[in-house]
């Protein structure tokens, strides 16, 4: 099971296989439906169905493929689950540093062991390192002297892991799923704080609306073409602190002859953290304290992070260098899409038009994979007056209602909401019924008319184009 119609991969690769529901986007899992169709099957793949089950004897598959390609690893199941070793998932990693020509895309909703493994950092952030040393691990895994070692590994394959590949591996990016907006604000930030090539979002399936904008910041306000000459044209962000406006605009002001033009191409040329980027950082002069904020250049190597979350003291002051540039590039694609299966929930059109135009404006990478079941239903008429009713022609009238019957029954995608388990859900309402009739009314303000088409029929079009924008991979 390699080859794939997973639209942003070429390959898969399932080291293990099984998994656990965690949030809402579990709901309703393409693996978990597949592989329970075969449970009890003697013999089958999936006999004991969904059951998490390690799969070493597709380790060292990558290591036949010669053909570069992108492999998602783990598309049935989670590398971070809590019952995969350390040292297993250590094999997996292995085995990645010694293919450099394929690019691994690893996607986890288990975020925190995900932070904690690749960095040496548990959730307490104090440094705590776990009792594997990870990078250890990698070469113990490849080594001569180990009799487990992955077969068909060259010779030098330890000294190649362990001394040679660079940390982050260079052709492995990581990605967590996101499809409300309550573990976009817990997930992405332990995404942020992990070391990667690249660093992903799929907001698949899409269960709400999204703010991305605090992890996808450029790296100034505006192109320093674009900033204005002096301060008095300059509109500073609501959440600036009035200290840290006038620290800055008393350095970089015209009676020093320095511009606000000036103060954001310096921001290019000391490769500072992106405006307004929420990072974790050392509290000068307290390194050993870290503190958590949106960071705010300001001359040299020295920024501010504006807390939030700490009223008494509005901001820290701190310095960076290239490890807290790296840490805070942010996000570099963001992958969007509905979902799809007989017991799927529509996605408004509106989510994932913001979430492109959130990335386009950060110049991220986008990928629109699929409506999944729902797409939008456009109608022809929607000519209505709240007080006096249908305002059109009968001809439209009758036109309008052709055109509904068929494209089949319609639904609003509302903006209306409840509470379940903490987590926000949305509503779906058939047309048909005052005030919501699409021949004679338009939709109240928020909604929006989608129709189950099938996966196939709604296809992969957003406002007229497809989006396949993949990231660069760094080294």
């Amino acid at each position: 099971m390699t080859r794939t119609k997973i639209e942003w991969t070429d390959e898969t690769w399932n080291v293990a296989t099984g998994c656990e529901k965690v949030s809402p986007g579990c709901d309703v899992c393409y693996a978990e439906t597949l592989a329970e169709r075969f449970r009890g099957t003697a013999g089958h793949y999936f006999e004991t169905g969904f059951d998490l089950t390690l799969r070493p004897d597709r380790l060292a598959l990558p290591l036949s493929w010669k053909k570069p390609r992108r492999v998602f690893v783990n598309s049935m199941s989670d590398l971070f689950h809590a019952s995969i070793p350390d040292e297993y998932i250590a094999r997996a990693f292995a085995v990645m540093a010694l293919t450099p020509q394929h690019t691994y895309q690893i996607l986890t909703k288990r975020h925190s062991r995900m932070r904690s493994l690749l960095t040496g950092l548990c959730d307490c952030g104090q440094g705590c390192v776990p009792a594997t040393h990870f990078r250890s691990a990698m070469a113990w895994a490849v080594s001569k002297a180990n009799v487990d070692r992955i077969p068909g590994v060259p010779d030098d394959a330890e000294q190649r892991v362990y001394r040679e590949t660079p940390w982050p591996l260079p052709n492995v990016g990581l990605g967590v799923s996101v499809e409300n907006p309550k573990w976009a604000g817990i997930r992405i930030p332990a995404l942020a704080a992990t070391p990667a090539a690249f660093r992903f979002l799929s907001c698949e399936p899409l269960l709400g609306p999204l703010d991305l904008t605090p992890w996808l910041p450029p790296i100034s306000p505006v192109p320093p073409a674009e900033a204005p000459a002096t301060w008095a044209e300059w509109t500073w962000p609501d959440w600036m602190p009035t200290a840290v406006r006038d620290g800055i605009e008393g350095f970089w002001s015209e009676s020093h002859g320095r511009s606000p033009q000036q103060w954001m191409a310096a921001m290019y040329e000391s490769g500072a953290p992106a405006f307004g980027a929420e990072i974790e950082m050392g509290d000068d002069p307290h390194r050993h304290r870290r503190v958590t904020g949106r960071f705010v250049y300001c001359w040299g190597n020295i920024g501010r992070l504006v807390l939030a979350n700490d009223p008494a003291r509005e901001y820290a002051y701190t310095s960076f260098g290239w490890r807290t540039r790296e840490n805070a590039r942010g996000i570099d694609w963001v992958i969007a899409g509905g979902e799809s299966g007989p017991r799927a929930r529509a996605m408004h059109p509106d989510w994932a038009r913001s979430i492109r135009d959130q990335a386009v404006a950060a110049d991220v990478s986008f990928f629109f994979k699929q409506w999944g079941e729902w797409g939008p239903a456009p109608f022809s008429v929607r000519v209505c007056d709240p007080d006096v009713g249908w305002t059109g022609t009968d001809e439209e009238l009758a036109a309008a209602k052709a055109d509904s019957e068929a494209r089949g029954a319609t639904h609003a995608h509302t903006g209306g909401w409840c509470e379940e388990d903490g987590e926000r859900r949305y509503w779906l309402h058939e047309i048909g019924h005052k005030p919501w009739s699409l021949e004679r009314c338009a939709l109240p303000d928020g909604t929006a008319a989608i129709r189950r088409w099938g996966k196939k029929a709604a296809g992969r079009e957003l406002d007229g184009r497809t989006w396949d924008e993949m990231p660069a991979v760094r080294a």
